[in-house]
């Protein structure tokens, strides 16, 4: 069964907002046994959402929309939608206690003057917004289903989880979706057309014979990922490590499995009671917030220092004002001390440390932007390197952070 999301808003195609719901929907879909097809994002405009229908009602059993159901004038997809299905908009008895019982939740009242979320388009259905005042919307018609779903994540992702299955069931009465699901060989330092044009040619045969296989760039890495029905799974895993095992890829495997890098780090530091911490510079930060967005983490992470000023390097830190002074704040000796001090002062088993220069000015032809320091102090020893990378600022801070990361998940896996 195949869905297509059709994301509408104006301020989303601005650069204003963000969307999560693509996201969200793609990792819960496959979990019911249904296949997210295509996302298409269009602005608050009547034609615009007409001819997406008519696009997507071609392609897929499920249409799902996304935003436009408030109560401001830009607010226009319960009116194209009736306009679409040529359909009046009416309200009854049940609609306005429908919506007065989703005000009530939060205990406010609500009554007919302040909007018109009780109206909605005839033979249409009203659907329970948990999370929020307006009601989403479905309709079914020669065999394709509809779903209109509010914009704001948390509403749109209780309202899909709360009905989409149900309403599946009623109008489809199929009993045979089998869930699906998605394993991961992530691998890092090899560029794509390296793993399959020089390093392992044939692997993408050898894959696909498995499962349907997707090849995903990530940040610094790439991910081999294999979709299958979930009673596939032990087979489809043990088929696909094998293969990999087999080939030169193995030493460039970090992961076999979904685990974001944040979260296997806060696993495998849990599994072998190692505390972490940070002292970071040109990140801001950056790799402390990852890290703490793991449920979890408190387990294993102590803190962060950021000493983005020298003078905190040096009185905090302990950096050696000689340090600075002959090497310069981003050099592999700065970032050695900047860890041997973290892991000091937070009293920690492994600190990671970052000093470097994320542009747009600020570099040197000796040190160009793009240079980072990165620096660990442990058990197992302490010491740096001067990596080097390319991007915008934003995308300079995440590569360093991943960078000291995936040091800090060597490191966990080298310690006893």
């Amino acid at each position: 069964m195949k869905c297509a999301l059709l994301i509408i808003g104006d301020e989303l195609l601005a650069g204003r907002t963000r969307d999560l719901n693509g996201h969200w929907l793609s990792t819960y879909l496959p979990s019911i046994g249904v296949e997210l097809c295509q996302v298409k994002t269009i602005s608050d405009d009547e034609s615009a959402i007409t001819s997406s229908l008519d696009e997507l009602y071609k392609r897929v059993d499920i249409v799902i929309t996304s935003g436009g159901l408030g109560p401001t004038k830009d607010d226009i997809t319960k009116n194209v939608l009736a306009k679409y299905f040529a359909k009046d908009l009416t309200f009854n008895d049940f609609s306005v206690k429908f919506i007065e019982n989703l005000y009530s939740k939060f205990d406010r009242e609500w009554n007919t003057q302040k909007n018109s979320y009780h109206f909605f388009p005839e033979d249409f259905t009203l659907v329970d917004n948990l999370n929020g005042y307006a009601p989403g919307l479905s309709y079914f018609e020669d065999q394709k289903l509809l779903l209109s779903a509010p914009g704001v994540p948390r509403e749109f992702s209780s309202m899909v989880e709360n009905s989409l299955k149900e309403l599946i069931s009623k109008h489809f009465k199929r009993d045979d979706l089998k869930s699906f699901e998605y394993f991961s060989i992530r691998t890092k330092g090899v560029p794509e057309e390296v793993i399959f044009r020089d390093l392992c040619p044939g692997l993408w045969e050898k894959l696909s014979a498995i499962a349907k296989l997707s090849s995903l760039p990530h940040l610094l890495g790439i991910d081999l990922v294999l979709y299958f029905n979930s009673d596939q799974r032990e087979e489809v895993i043990q088929a696909a490590t094998k293969v990999i095992s087999d080939s030169p890829l193995k030493d460039f495997v970090w992961q076999y499995g979904n685990l974001e890098l944040e979260e296997l780090i806060v696993k495998e530091a849990i599994e072998k009671n190692l505390t972490l911490g940070f002292a970071e510079s040109c990140t801001g930060g950056l790799s402390s917030s990852k890290i703490t967005d793991v449920a979890g983490a408190s387990k294993v992470y102590y803190g962060s220092i950021v000493s983005y000023a020298n003078s905190v390097k040096e009185n905090i830190l302990g950096v050696n004002p000689n340090t600075l002074s002959k090497y310069g704040a981003v050099s592999a000796q700065c970032a050695k001390e900047m860890a041997i001090g973290a892991q000091k002062s937070l009293g920690c088993d492994i600190a990671i440390s970052y000093t470097g220069i994320a542009g747009p000015g600020g570099g040197s032809k000796e040190k160009p932007v793009g240079t980072v320091g990165i620096g660990w102090s442990c058990a197992l020893e302490q010491d740096s390197e001067i990596i080097y990378h390319k991007g915008s600022r934003t995308d300079l801070k995440n590569k360093f952070s991943r960078s000291g990361l995936f040091k800090l998940l060597e490191l966990i896996r080298r310690s006893n």
